[in-house]
């Protein structure tokens, strides 16, 4: 399990665990009392394609279709693929024999290009000596859900009797209010979460529930605010 450090509001603090929840698995599909598996198959080979054929017939590309079928072959069509590699192609179709130089597209809300850049190593900001810390930004349970796309969640866990006391108590506040509070980390509070080396940045939210049986304290990410976008100038 990886960790956090935390700050509450009174800005005690503690380093935690975490580990990601897993949604539940889908009814399982079955025909006449059988399991359903998906399975890819081969429909043709490099000298079947649209391109190949295309440059081999030119214009004649119909006719000879109709005659003899060539994207058709039988050896090929229909083999299972169990194993796959990533390849890179330049634009001539060519195999790359080194990785490309990777460029990162920055697009504004109506899809245009704004900005090329070289991507910049991204440091990951939770287990620093400086904590995740709560923001005066807190929603409602109900608005939240209608704000944002939560893609992940995360589950805090305790390790000992104190750090029980502390997550349960951030639960139990929480849970009470009916609220979610924003973390946010660096030294003003500002910077989104962002988990691993290189890993997206994200926008946190804390949601804490309490029964009699015990508290759960989920740590919701979301990286995309549904909101319209604006009007075209």
């Amino acid at each position: 399990m990886r960790s956090i450090h935390l700050a509450d509001a009174s800005s005690r603090d503690a380093y935690l665990r975490f580990v990601s929840v897993r949604a539940p698995s889908p009814p399982q599909r079955v025909v006449d009392g059988r399991p359903v598996a998906m399975r890819r198959l081969l429909a043709s080979g490099e000298a079947n394609t649209h391109e190949t054929l295309a440059d081999k017939h030119g214009e004649a590309l119909g006719q000879a279709l109709i005659d003899g079928d060539p994207e058709l072959d039988l050896e090929l069509i229909g083999r299972p693929i169990e194993r796959t590699n990533t390849v890179f192609l330049d634009s001539s179709r060519q195999i790359l024999r080194m990785a490309p130089d990777l460029v990162e597209v920055i697009l504004d809300p109506f899809g245009q290009e704004k900005e090329r850049r070289a991507p910049e190593d991204r440091f990951a900001n939770v287990s620093e000596e400086i904590p995740v810390r709560f923001t005066k930004t807190r929603i409602s349970r109900a608005d939240a859900v209608r704000r944002f796309a939560f893609s992940r969640t995360l589950q805090l866990w305790h390790t000992d009797g104190l750090s029980y006391e502390f997550l349960h108590g951030i639960a139990a506040e929480l849970d009470a209010a009916d609220e979610m509070v924003l973390l946010a980390a660096g030294e003003k509070a500002r910077d989104p979460l962002v988990l691993q080396l290189n890993g997206l940045p994200w926008r946190a939210f804390l949601e804490g529930r309490v029964n009699h049986s015990g508290y759960c304290l989920l740590l919701r990410l979301s990286n995309l605010e549904l909101k319209a976008p604006p009007a075209k100038p």
